[in-house]
């Protein structure tokens, strides 16, 4: 759970705000409201109407809310984040509604408009649009924080549902300002506004400072949440100069507002690229790095064969030792006596080297944990991002559906291999032991088992705040491991107890299962090595061994591991 938290803080919708990112908010803001104060009293000055200047602006606005949609997508099939969906959706709809507005606006592509509109049409479809995208900031604002989420079952399934909803609201509020054209109070005449716009206005103005209110009480405030205010205060702006202190279109109140509208859409665009340049900078650092110890890993590995063949000649000069000692034990007493504490020294020496290969491979593996988990999954989630760019580019009508149907394989490809990446991270050596200590990996171990094999398992923890130096906690986590390994593939149980105790001296570490059990006496089978790599761990920290089972009775596995030289280091 730690390591995901961690992991998350890379993206601009988990990022507390830095001293830097909240001048630049105020900034923005303070210039807003300046240009603001500036234009304020200039609104109702009538300019030339530039017709083009409608479908530009439009056309611009729409794509910054359909990129900005796109990369919060983006994020939420990291991140799993439900706020995150709902402001995607805020933005996709802002983007629907901005070409509905385009294509219904008088004069522009025909007299009253496209899409059956008539003369109130537009106005009100500009009043739905600057209402509904406030309502899905409250939303976001409402839902619950990043961090709580867990993974849906089909991320891809809410995205499509978020952009479906998006799409029908839009459709919705447009069949409203059109097919229900009849029903609606008049809000424009011809040109200018109307007096019942003053009511109208309001209603969306109110809705827009409670959006804004509800982003600046919300706790646990993200970069997002900093832009996101900035963006309101600029429709708030827009709202004004284009609607309260305005008197008709192409005023400089309606130009003035629409400007600001344009700005408004940019900022979190703007903010989300520049969150991807600086991930592509880590990228590349990752990639020197990942290069550097790879060098150093052929390094080390030549040395450990080097190493290796010097340790089998020295096991091999050692057996022709002992076989020429056990030829001379049968000639004299003296020499048997003499062999046999060559043997004992040699076992002794053999078992060094043993600890010392075991620890060997638990720093490699360590170390190739970190190597997949802070390189390679870095890099495959940054390339799922850049994935669903290039998907939403590749949605244009002259690109065809193939690109998108491939696009939406390549995607999968990377989850598949981000997914398989952390499991084996987590499998080679989880991080949990390291960072959190023995009774955190042993929380993470059991939970895993269950959600892996459906089998309750109960764990006990006495004291609860159990914790072991090396190598005794890697030692005692790695039975634990092997014990649940051999209950989800042999034992059939339905409930697995685990209990770790801390007995004065000593370790002690007990898993029952109510499965089918087995006869220990029994001869093992070929190729199956569970309770000898028991038997071998528990050996290497002199800890002791005891298996009780029978047929249809389940299993207990007992293992017992002195602290006495845990206890010497303390004392000195």
């Amino acid at each position: 759970m730690g390591e995901s938290a961690d992991e998350a803080r890379v993206f601009i919708s988990t990022l507390r705000p830095e001293r830097r990112e909240r001048r630049l908010a105020v900034g923005a803001v303070a210039a807003s409201i300046v240009v603001f104060a500036a234009l304020a009293p200039f609104a109702k000055t009538q300019l030339a109407p530039v017709w083009a200047f409608v479908p530009i602006y439009q056309s611009a606005l729409a794509v910054c809310d359909l990129l900005t949609a796109a990369l919060l997508i983006g994020q939420f099939s990291i991140l799993y984040s439900r706020p995150l969906l709902i402001i995607a959706g805020g933005y996709l709809l802002s983007a629907c509604m901005a070409i509905a507005h385009t294509l219904s606006f008088p004069g522009l592509f025909a007299p009253t408009g496209l899409l059956g509109a008539g003369p109130q049409t537009t106005a009100w479809l500009y009043m739905m649009w600057h209402a509904a995208f406030p309502l899905a900031v409250i939303a976001y604002a409402r839902a619950r924080p990043v961090g709580e989420d867990v993974r849906p079952a089909a991320p891809w399934l809410s995205a499509l549902l978020c952009i479906a909803a998006a799409v029908c609201a839009a459709c919705v509020m447009t069949a409203i300002a059109t097919i229900g054209h009849p029903w609606l109070p008049p809000i424009m005449q011809g040109s200018h506004e109307a007096r019942t716009i003053v009511w109208v206005v309001s209603f969306v103005w109110l809705i827009n400072f409670a959006a804004l209110a509800a982003l600046i009480v919300r706790r646990a405030r993200t970069v997002l949440d900093l832009w996101l205010i900035v963006v309101l205060c600029a429709w708030i702006f827009d709202i004004a100069l284009a609607s309260v202190l305005n008197h008709a279109r192409f005023d400089l109140g309606f130009y003035a507002g629409r400007i600001y509208g344009l700005i408004a859409s940019s900022f979190v665009l703007v903010a989300l690229t520049f969150d991807n340049i600086k991930l592509y900078a880590r990228i590349v650092l990752a990639l020197d790095r990942e290069r550097a110890e790879h060098r150093l890993v052929q390094h080390r590995t030549a040395q450990l064969n080097e190493a290796k063949a010097l340790l089998e000649q020295r096991v091999a000069a050692r057996t022709a030792a002992l076989a020429e000692s056990n030829r001379d034990l049968l000639r004299e007493v003296t020499e048997r006596k003499r062999a046999q504490a060559a043997l004992v020294l040699s076992q002794e020496e053999l078992r060094e080297v043993a600890a010392i290969g075991s620890s060997a491979r638990e720093q490699e593996m360590r170390r190739i944990s970190r190597e997949l988990h802070d390189e390679l999954a870095q890099t495959l989630a940054t390339l799922r991002i850049e994935t669903d760019r290039l998907r939403e580019s590749a949605t244009d009508p002259s690109g065809g559906a193939a690109r998108v149907h491939r696009l939406a394989a390549m995607r999968s490809l990377l989850d598949e291999a981000v997914a398989s990446t952390r499991r084996i991270a987590s499998d080679l050596r989880p991080l949990v032991l390291d960072d959190l200590g023995l009774v955190a990996a042993a929380q993470w171990l059991v939970q895993n088992f269950s959600q892996r094999s459906g089998t309750a398992c109960e764990l006990t923890l006495e004291p609860p705040d159990l914790e072991l130096d090396e190598p005794y906690a890697t030692a005692t986590f790695r039975i634990l491991q092997e014990s649940l390994t051999n209950v989800a593939r042999h034992a059939h149980a339905s409930l697995v107890q685990v209990r770790l105790t801390r007995e004065h001296d000593r370790v002690v570490l007990t898993v029952r299962d109510d499965g089918v059990g087995f006869d220990p006496a029994r001869p093992r089978k070929p190729g199956s090595f569970g309770l000898a790599g028991l038997r071998e761990r528990a050996y290497l920290v002199d800890g002791e061994l005891s298996i009780e089972s029978s047929p249809g009775h389940g299993a207990k596995i007992e293992v017992r591991i002195p602290l006495r030289a845990v206890q010497e280091r303390e004392l000195s």
